[in-house]
């Protein structure tokens, strides 16, 4: 990569913004309020935005120092065959965002023909047709929708922005501030939905920070994208929700009489952005398998994703991204300790064409890590209240001593040039 091929940190943040702003952040914002009530939502984002910004400065400078995407970061680290186990999980959980997307933008439409037209069609037919458009124009005008999805982010900013004004606009702060929520004791539930709502992202945080010119663009990106923008999106879907008491976002925007100019940008902008979760998870796929042509493994991700989206993943949205939460950090918390505890900083073709095909240290860490997370989770034994740190504070020292009891075949330090 040259020069000429980075971008300043706030190119990086914008994009890492407009991720933030899908139908599913709107709905995990909504529902937040509705168990916490507004100071108490507010501050479990800010602390879920704040902890998905800190997780995300380490792992994007690894990508802007290394120059490479998160999937072969994972390949030097877990070994070649190793790192196909841990990029079929990262394929899953990026398929399974796909599906969730197309869950939402299935019941959004089923909202907006009945409030237009009087139409009553099945949710799961709206499903299936949106998602059959999606992925044909996935197939053969990706860059074109590419190219439009970075139009969809400022349109989407301020079609909320207004959004939210005009929900305020007969009720006073006070009365908001007032209100309280159905559940106070969700709060840290509310931080983990939050976290896992975009924790897939930080993990694979180097396939965009690669282009980012300095570590302080790293910085800035992730303070504006994963911080600042996970923070705006969540709280434009905690303002109209909780003073109209709908929680999607077509029904709201209904209700404060926005039908037509939220039916277009809402259907524009989740076709944008699913789109790109669809061509994600199609490179995912394709780091496993590599002998597959690219058509084949995207209509495939598609059919599966809009399967499990028309037989209701979305009715275990809150499950899905405390799951999220839990399985997918400990994946981070190996390569960042290895990056930056253990020094193991070197990435070349030659060591590439040396690399086991497992790590015996990085993949027991990994799988005992996981394993820890996951019981921490269920028997509610946490260390933080937060699950992703848990399984991140626990998944270090297990690959520490992993590393200990294996040390690496392939010493990948400075020091040993």
């Amino acid at each position: 990569m040259t020069p000429e091929d980075t971008v300043s940190g706030w190119s990086v943040g914008l994009v890492l913004f407009g991720i933030c702003l899908t139908l599913p952040t709107l709905y995990t914002g909504a529902i937040t309020a509705e168990q916490l009530g507004f100071v108490d939502a507010a501050k479990a984002i800010a602390l879920a935005s704040a902890i998905l910004a800190l997780i995300s400065i380490p792992a994007a400078i690894v990508g802007t120092q290394t120059r490479l995407s998160s999937y072969l970061i994972i390949e030097f680290v877990f070994g070649n065959k190793g790192a196909v186990y841990v990029n079929t999980l990262l394929a899953l959980a990026l398929l399974g965002w796909f599906a969730v997307t197309a869950g939402f933008f299935g019941q959004t439409l089923a909202i907006a023909l009945e409030e237009m037209w009087e139409l009553s069609p099945p949710t799961w037919s709206l499903t299936l047709i949106s998602s059959a458009l999606i992925l044909i124009t996935t197939l053969f005008g990706f860059k074109a929708i590419d190219r439009l999805a970075l139009l969809a982010v400022p349109l989407l900013i301020c079609f909320l922005a207004y959004v939210s004004k005009l929900a305020m606009t007969d009720v006073s702060w006070p009365a908001l501030l007032s209100i309280r929520g159905a559940n106070p004791d969700y709060f840290y539930t509310a931080v983990s939905t939050v976290v896992g709502s975009l924790i897939v992202g930080v993990v694979l945080m180097p396939d965009l920070s690669r282009y980012a010119r300095t570590t302080g663009d790293c910085l800035f990106a992730s303070l504006l994208g994963n911080g600042l923008g996970n923070f705006f999106s969540m709280l434009m879907g905690v303002l109209p929700a909780m003073i109209t008491g709908l929680l999607d976002p077509m029904a709201y925007m209904i209700a404060l009489g926005l039908t037509g100019s939220a039916f277009i940008i809402l259907v524009f902008a989740t076709w944008t952005t699913n789109s790109v979760n669809l061509y994600s998870t199609t490179l995912a796929v394709a780091v496993v398998r590599t002998k597959t042509p690219e058509w084949q493994l995207m209509l495939a991700s598609g059919v599966i994703g809009t399967g499990l989206a028309m037989f209701g993943i979305t009715e275990h949205f809150i499950e899905f991204l405390e799951w999220l939460g839990v399985i997918v950090p400990p994946v981070a918390g190996i390569y960042l300790v290895d990056y930056f505890l253990l020094g193991q900083r070197r990435f070349s073709t030659e060591l590439r064409a040396s690399l086991p095909n497992y790590d015996r240290a990085a993949m027991a860490a990994w799988v005992i890590g996981t394993m820890v997370s996951a019981i921490v989770f269920v028997t509610e034994l946490s260390l933080s209240n937060v699950p992703s740190l848990d399984a991140l504070v626990v998944t270090a020292p297990i690959y520490l001593f992993c590393r200990k009891r294996w040390p690496s075949v392939l010493n990948r330090s400075l020091s040993a040039l």
